[in-house]
């Protein structure tokens, strides 16, 4: 995949649409973390890191058109015998509707280069049983121990905002690349590399004031990634607290679902500039009918630096 499988998309929608890069009041650095089915073992790890700022920005009253990101992923197996890195680059740009400059449409586009290994020396191939007869021991070393894709990735986002609400919607695609991952000196066996649309992803998120300085915040996605299609849909209620004129402080609980897949409830945490999130994933697939307890949390940073800019 070339978006990280998350529970917190709407903490890092700078993972899912190029078109969100850049366009805050200051430059911004998150991070995420997951640890999937960690009761079964450690069989799939999620590392994503992500920076992004305006590019060419106005130190004037303007607000700045341009925003470029850069957003590193490793998504590691079995403690990564098997991992798959990736850099992306991205660059946006937008329109504004407005003479207040608070609705704008963003497009973006993006590159990403991924690379994937094996460790051998982790992994002991012995003889396999398949149709009457036994394959030999290197019968699994046609994988390559090292190989790598690329892709093309564009969307556009939607964003309304001011002082008591904030919209956003928007869409995504993927055209990847890929090789199919063999490595044989049968000519014949060989498969050209396949070149499609592998991803569509689209987003909604909005936050809105109400009673007492709390806010509604929702969340929505869709996603198509190869066979696996699904929708990612919750809400939370952010409550202040220690609030003064110039710190926002709030707390977050809310609870989101993954259709076919898990609940998952949220408890994130706005200090300032910084904002935390966690997540645990409560499965209701197949893996719970197997009397498999699969846990997976998710843990997420962001926090904003540089010399504030109009938005």
């Amino acid at each position: 995949a070339q978006t990280p499988f998350i529970s917190q998309n709407f903490n890092n929608i700078q993972f899912f649409n190029p078109a969100s890069v850049g366009f805050g009041s200051y430059n911004r650095f998150s991070t995420i973390y997951r640890s999937q089915f960690t009761s079964v073992g450690r069989p799939y790890k999620t590392i994503g890191m992500n920076l992004d700022f305006g590019f060419l920005k106005n130190d004037g009253a303007d607000m700045n058109n341009i925003g470029f990101g850069i957003q590193g992923l490793s998504e590691q197996i079995l403690d990564g015998i098997l991992q798959t890195n990736s850099m992306t680059a991205t660059l946006a740009d937008r329109v504004f509707f407005d003479d207040a400059r608070t609705t704008y449409l963003s497009l973006g586009i993006g590159a990403t280069f991924v690379n994937r290994t094996i460790d051998y020396s982790s992994l002991i191939f012995g003889d396999e049983f398949t149709s009457g007869r036994l394959l030999n021991a290197t019968s699994m070393e046609v994988l390559n121990n090292n190989f790598s894709k690329n892709s093309l990735n564009v969307g556009f986002l939607f964003s309304r905002n001011n002082y008591t609400s904030f919209f956003q919607l928007g869409m995504s695609s993927y055209f990847i690349g890929r090789s199919t991952g063999y490595n044989t000196t049968n000519d014949s066996a060989r498969v050209s590399p396949l070149y499609e649309f592998s991803q569509v992803l689209g987003q909604l998120n909005y936050e809105k004031l109400f009673s007492g300085n709390k806010t509604l915040m929702i969340h929505a996605n869709y996603q198509n990634r190869y066979e696996n299609e699904f929708v990612y849909a919750g809400a939370a209620i952010g409550i202040p607290f220690n609030e003064s004129y110039e710190s926002t402080n709030r707390m977050y609980v809310g609870c989101f679902y993954r259709t076919k897949d898990a609940v998952v409830p949220y408890i994130g945490l706005l200090l300032n500039k910084y904002k935390l999130g966690i997540t645990y994933d409560i499965y209701n697939n197949d893996m719970t009918a197997a009397n498999l307890r699969p846990q997976t949390f998710e843990f997420t940073l962001s926090t904003y630096f540089g010399k504030r800019r109009n938005e």
